[in-house]
């Protein structure tokens, strides 16, 4: 029988070897990247499933109020700290009840209550019910957070620990149809034994889905950090370009706006580089928080900033650009020594309907009415006027000889 070929004191002994190895490296995780919270619940959770697997792997010598008591209460905490860990992970907030309640209820039922304390099928029950409400809540922590941050392995973990808390709860059903004997100090039977050995095998994938996901939330920061402005926080160049050329190759139509603050050399010059930086958040802030749905804004460089409006036309982000000069100018600007900074804002347009949809044209054009407008003397939205092409450029080469014609043939 299966009982007879696994030994349930072997499973835990290789689940103790497993859960130190793994708890040896997220610590390692969280020592090099602090970053990683989430590594330091799940490190203090494969330590206690260490020390509680030692412990029920010594069931037959040992005391019963450590090797029963102690170590079914250290499981349940370490399922109650790898909940934690998850809820760390996705920035959520870590409910201390909820982390206590499951190790104290067991507690409480294996010292207060004759029934758990002398039936080993009472304790299969209550321990079995504790595990499967961490398993379960653990698993839906880790499927809500697909919204905030789409990992590729998040369903596969959240299946897997749902589908570890159903199992653990069977033996709910197969405790109340086959209760088990007691032999050697624990639990002993054929459906038991299957039981130890799927612990065994949900600690290992546990320990996978931890650093395959801790490996994959390191790769999205780091995509994020090559495509974002360290100042700002909004997009870098690289990432508007390439996000504005698939919109335009995916809906043409819309607008360019590009923005240069103001005298902002004397800005830094007069009050500081710390009051620049100041001034760039404090504009990057008014704009984001005007932003409409499908607009894309970045840092172009420096002061200067661009934004695609995907569904304007020409007069309706003259329109919109407006606005946003008007409220630039009404920011209350302060350096640290509480001196008003007077900040302006130039913006230059450009259209798709006008320009094409080559972003290159379009910045271009867009650019040559910012400085437009700077050379008009600033403050002020200025749009970009088709060029004449080759046909203007030789009407105005003939204009300027004609004179010069005539007077030849007057001689």
């Amino acid at each position: 029988m299966i009982e007879d070929l696994v030994s349930i004191s072997t499973l835990m002994m290789c689940t103790f070897l497993s859960t130190i190895v793994v708890g040896i490296f997220l610590l390692q995780v969280w020592l090099t990247d602090r970053r990683h919270a989430a590594a330091r619940y799940w490190c203090l959770s494969m330590w206690v499933g260490s020390l509680c697997t030692l412990l029920f792997a010594f069931r037959a010598y040992g005391y019963p109020l450590v090797t029963i008591g102690l170590a079914n209460m250290l499981a349940v905490f370490g399922y109650a700290m790898m909940w934690a860990g998850f809820r760390v992970f996705d920035e959520r907030k870590v409910h201390g009840v909820v982390v206590l309640s499951g190790p104290v209820l067991w507690l409480v039922a294996y010292l207060g209550v004759d029934a758990v304390t002398q039936d080993v099928n009472n304790r299969v029950i209550i321990i079995s019910l504790l595990i499967t409400a961490y398993s379960v809540a653990t698993g839906v922590d880790i499927w809500r957070g697909r919204r905030r941050d789409p990992l590729p392995t998040r369903f596969l973990a959240a299946l897997f620990f749902v589908s570890h808390g159903v199992i653990y709860f069977l033996r709910v059903p197969m405790t109340l149809l086959a209760p088990s004997a007691f032999g050697h100090g624990t639990a002993y039977s054929a459906w038991f034994a299957i039981f130890s050995l799927e612990l065994f095998a949900h600690t290992i994938l546990a320990a996978v889905a931890m650093l395959v996901l801790i490996k994959e939330r390191g790769e999205a920061l780091y995509r994020q950090a090559s495509r974002t402005d360290a100042l700002t926080g909004i997009a870098n160049r690289g990432s508007f370009l390439d996000d504005v050329q698939a919109r335009l190759a995916g809906r043409p139509g819309g607008s360019l706006l590009v923005f240069d603050l103001d005298r902002f050399k004397s800005i830094n010059d007069t009050y500081g580089h710390a009051a620049g930086d100041v001034v760039l958040r404090r504009f990057v802030e008014a704009v984001s928080g005007r932003l409409e749905p499908g607009m894309l804004f970045c840092r172009f460089g420096g002061e200067e900033f661009a934004l695609f409006a995907p569904h304007h036309g020409i007069d309706r982000a003259e329109a919109f650009a407006q606005s946003l000069r008007r409220e630039i100018n009404g920011l209350a600007l302060h350096d640290a020594e509480g001196r008003e900074i007077g900040l302006s804002v130039s913006i230059g347009l450009a259209d798709v309907e006008t320009f094409g949809m080559d972003f290159d044209r379009l910045y271009s054009a867009a650019d040559r009415a910012l400085y437009a407008a700077k050379d008009e003397g600033r403050d002020r939205v200025k749009r970009a006027l088709p060029s004449v092409g080759l046909s203007g450029f030789a009407s105005r080469m003939r204009a300027s000889v004609a004179p010069d014609t005539g007077a030849a043939a007057a001689g």
